[in-house]
């Protein structure tokens, strides 16, 4: 039986809207104890709607455990269940319609337990939503920042007491005015705690906004001084250049065909190197990755157009990359041949041996050297690229490992390598 709770729409909707609903609670959770909302009707129907939805998040939760303990892998690597006993009870605890079974407001603060809910939601959107890691937890900062100054407002307000000559909506802006001002140090003394109960919560603030402030400040440089795979390996490689520079008496062309060869790398390439990652990674998934990457340039040439798929599985776990910058030679005339290649991006000019007629200009899709795959001999034509071209190599001992799978398919290239043999020569 196969599933798939992590990755569907409807398990993605379900939880962004248990974090709302928590939110929502959140933010109304203070109010309660200023205005007693918990007497209006409206706000008595919005608890039982939250209760109603944490009460089917609770049968979600435990209709998503049982299935993937009985899956085979999904028990293995799924850490968001209630395998672990507190995420349990937090959902228990969350459950219960306090505004019904109790009149003090206190026991709503029993609600509060589904933030681990929220929590582990959003470390698992991080984790499974790689791609936007980044404005996920930008968003929780900002969130997560604007709850601590609304509950100490609240909290404010609820010890300072109301100004009789305004209304409750600037009461509460002059408390949150009150609050950012003094959690970030910047009070400007023209709110002042009056009594020993108000300078204890003014500590206590003052306290929390020296933490709150070295948090956010470290969180949001983090993310955003946090560069990708690409642009560090860029940025790592230009260092290297600069102190191969300064220790070694290199010509400025050459320095330029190195820094050019670099950006070429970082904007086209991603200047990522995924074979680091490769290694780490378990026979059948690396083939997976491989295939990945080399199946669309495969797919695209002449000769495997409808080729079987385990023809292709096959030959790309043997195909090498490689990179050749503007005017560099793939090989020459009279060169040995014992591997054929294949274009993935860019354009291969192929050359008559004294360079002073264009034959053909290869593009993405095409293929040369396949001679040498069938008999032994030397390269017949120059080939040079234009300018920086990414191509697949393949050696003539890893394919006929694979080709003696496919006669059809080495027929046909055998075919073509003799027609192109023939118009070159």
């Amino acid at each position: 039986m196969i599933i798939k709770p992590r990755y569907s729409k409807f398990d993605t909707a379900w939880r962004i809207l248990v974090i709302l609903t928590v939110l929502v609670q959140a933010t109304l959770l203070p109010l309660d104890f200023l205005f007693e909302l918990r007497f209006q009707r409206w706000y008595d129907m919005l608890d039982l709607v939250i209760t109603v939805i944490y009460l089917l998040d609770f049968g979600e939760n435990m209709h998503r455990y049982k299935r993937i303990q009985k899956h085979a892998v999904y028990k293995d690597i799924y850490w968001d269940t209630y395998s672990s006993g507190k995420f349990f009870i937090s959902d228990v605890l969350a459950i219960l319609p306090y505004a019904f079974l109790f009149s003090h407001p206190a026991f709503q603060f029993l609600r509060m337990f589904k933030w681990v809910k929220v929590l582990r939601t959003m470390h698992f959107f991080q984790i499974r939503n790689i791609r936007n890691t980044t404005r996920s937890s930008l968003w929780f900062l900002l969130i997560g920042t604007f709850l601590v100054a609304h509950w100490f407002s609240c909290i404010w307000l609820r010890i300072h007491g109301f100004e009789a000559d305004i209304s409750h909506l600037d009461n509460y802006i002059k408390a949150l005015y009150y609050i950012v001002t003094t959690l970030t140090s910047v009070g400007y003394g023209d709110i002042v705690p009056n009594g020993n109960a108000e300078m204890l919560f003014n500590i206590l603030l003052q306290l929390t906004g020296v933490g709150l402030i070295a948090f956010l400040v470290g969180s949001v440089v983090g993310l955003f001084t946090k560069r990708n795979p690409a642009e560090q390996r860029f940025t790592e490689n230009m260092e290297k250049l600069r102190a191969l520079i300064h220790y070694h008496d290199i010509p400025s062309e050459l320095e330029k065909r190195i820094s050019d060869y670099f950006t070429y790398e970082w904007k086209q390439k991603l200047g990522y190197d995924e074979s680091e990652l490769m290694e780490s990674l378990p026979f059948g998934l690396k083939n997976d990755l491989q295939l990945e990457f080399k199946n669309r340039t495969i797919k695209h040439i002449s000769i495997f157009e409808g080729v079987d798929e385990k023809f292709v599985r096959e030959i790309a776990l043997y195909l090498t990359p490689i990179v050749l910058t503007p005017g560099d030679y793939l090989f020459r005339t009279g060169d040995v041949a014992n591997s054929m290649f294949f274009v993935k991006k860019g354009k291969i000019s192929v050359l008559t041996e004294d360079e002073k007629q264009e034959l053909t200009i290869l593009k993405s899709g095409d293929f040369m050297g396949e001679i040498a795959l069938f008999k032994k001999s030397n390269r017949t034509a120059t080939v040079k690229s234009i300018g920086y071209s990414d191509i697949y190599e393949l050696h003539k001992k890893e394919f006929e490992k694979v080709i003696k799978k496919y006669p059809d398919i080495a027929l046909r290239i055998k075919e073509k390598s003799i027609s192109r043999e023939q118009r070159y020569i």
